[in-house]
């Protein structure tokens, strides 16, 4: 006890310095994202007051205009005053041509205070964009600061878990109409939990204790969901009788899920999985992997039946998709450019649904038939280790998500309020 008392006190000091270090890298991140929108803004202000100058020089060079041409008819007039009244005996004739000259002069003055008079005073005037000062007073910070611990590291992908204890919790949020369907679990870096919730057609966000933090209304019917970023997930929203078939992206600010956009498909989509910017979908009999940066969609792998390919997971290195086939009872293997590697088969695999693999490479496996979740060990193809559900103690289990900081793995039950969380020893 006084050895593990020695280590934990020295994880303890490591994680110290680990708090220090990382918050000096956060400084740094913030300090250069400072001098960033300095360096913006140094730009836009430039730019303005160059703007502003070419403003004062045009003006400038009008307003000379306007005097030289007021100097100029004011000297023409004085002349023309001065000759008029010199004393000298003038005929009929000059004092005509006199006249005739004071006359044009007085019609061009009276032309020009005119355009002057009627322009009023020069003066130069700055509106900002209400768009940037509304934009910057809509932020409280200048980012989110994000706590979250490192990862243990786990036992490589042939170690086999044993169940240590079997928890439930209940997801019903307040708004729920229905009992709850979870479809699809993911948990993002920070520890919250995304559950697609295909009965009451919204996306749930819960924090590490299953509590309901925020919810979010989708289409009718959410499928699978998968993170394709630290706060940003991809959910399958298909409903055959609107031939609705969309993939809608959704991400976690300030404790609140949002809705960034979405995407429609030419085919249904159920399970879905991501791996290096591709979606990797499923369709019942077929799978496709849709770039989405691209838009690029095209299809891996196809079979005739319904329900031979109903779920999919990717492994961490992305060089294999594996499938389950519910129909024939299989795990289908396939290599990133759709060619069928392996199928394994086995009893305790009678209807395989969905399949989860960890970033470790472990795989998890639920059995909708048997009610059962396994875990696919040495290689995927040899041995299936059953980790809960026998005896009836999981009803019809659907989606998986796996915690590695807790080592537990959640398992969701078909038309069920509950969640099932497999606390896991090795």
């Amino acid at each position: 006890m006084l050895k593990v008392l020695k280590h934990a006190r020295l994880s303890l000091k490591e994680s110290k310095e680990s708090v220090n270090k990382s918050y000096d890298d956060c400084l740094q991140d913030i300090q250069s994202l400072r001098e960033q929108f300095n360096a913006r803004f140094d730009q836009l202000e430039e730019r303005t007051v160059l703007e502003l100058e070419q403003e004062k020089t045009d003006h400038e060079i009008t307003i000379k205009t306007g005097v030289d041409e007021i100097d100029d008819i004011t000297e023409r007039l004085q002349k023309l005053f001065n000759d008029l009244n010199d004393g000298t005996e003038k005929s009929e004739a000059s004092s005509y041509i006199d006249f005739a000259k004071c006359d044009d002069v007085i019609w061009t003055t009276k032309v020009l205070l005119k355009d002057i008079t009627s322009k009023g005073c020069y003066m130069i005037s700055f509106e900002p964009f209400k768009e940037i000062t509304e934009c910057l007073s809509s932020f409280e910070m200048l980012g989110e600061v994000i706590c979250k611990t490192e990862e243990k590291p786990l036992p490589g992908p042939d170690h086999v878990f044993e169940v240590e204890e079997q928890v439930t919790y209940n997801v019903k949020c307040a708004g729920d109409e229905r009992s709850c369907n979870i479809s699809g679990i993911c948990r993002l870096a920070t520890g919250e939990f995304l559950l697609a919730d295909s009965s009451n057609s919204n996306i749930k966000l819960l924090d590490s204790n299953y509590q309901e933090v925020s919810t979010c209304d989708v289409p009718e019917l959410p499928q699978g969901l998968c993170l394709i970023g630290e706060r940003e997930a991809a959910v399958a929203v298909n409903s055959n009788a609107d031939d609705r078939h969309e993939i809608h992206f959704l991400c976690v600010r300030s404790g609140a899920l949002l809705k960034t956009r979405r995407i429609k498909l030419q085919h249904g989509c159920n399970a879905v999985a991501h791996h290096g910017g591709d979606l990797y979908i499923t369709t019942l009999n077929a799978l496709h992997v849709y770039n989405i940066s691209s838009g690029l969609d095209k299809q891996l792998y196809s079979d005739e039946e319904e329900l031979t390919v109903l779920g999919c997971a990717v492994s961490p290195d992305g060089n294999s998709v594996f499938i389950s086939n519910a129909a024939h009872h299989k795990l289908i293997t396939l290599n990133k450019d759709g060619t069928k590697l392996s199928a394994f088969t086995h009893r305790d695999l009678p209807v395989p649904n969905e399949v989860h693999v960890t970033q470790q490479g472990h795989m998890f496996v639920t059995d909708y038939e048997l009610g059962t979740v396994v875990q696919v060990v040495n290689d995927w193809r040899q041995t299936v280790k059953t980790l809960a559900g026998k005896g009836g103690a999981l009803t019809r289990p659907w989606a998986l998500c796996f915690n590695s900081d807790d080592r537990t793995l959640i398992v969701s039950q078909d038309r069920d309020d509950n969640i099932v969380e497999l606390q896991l020893k090795h």
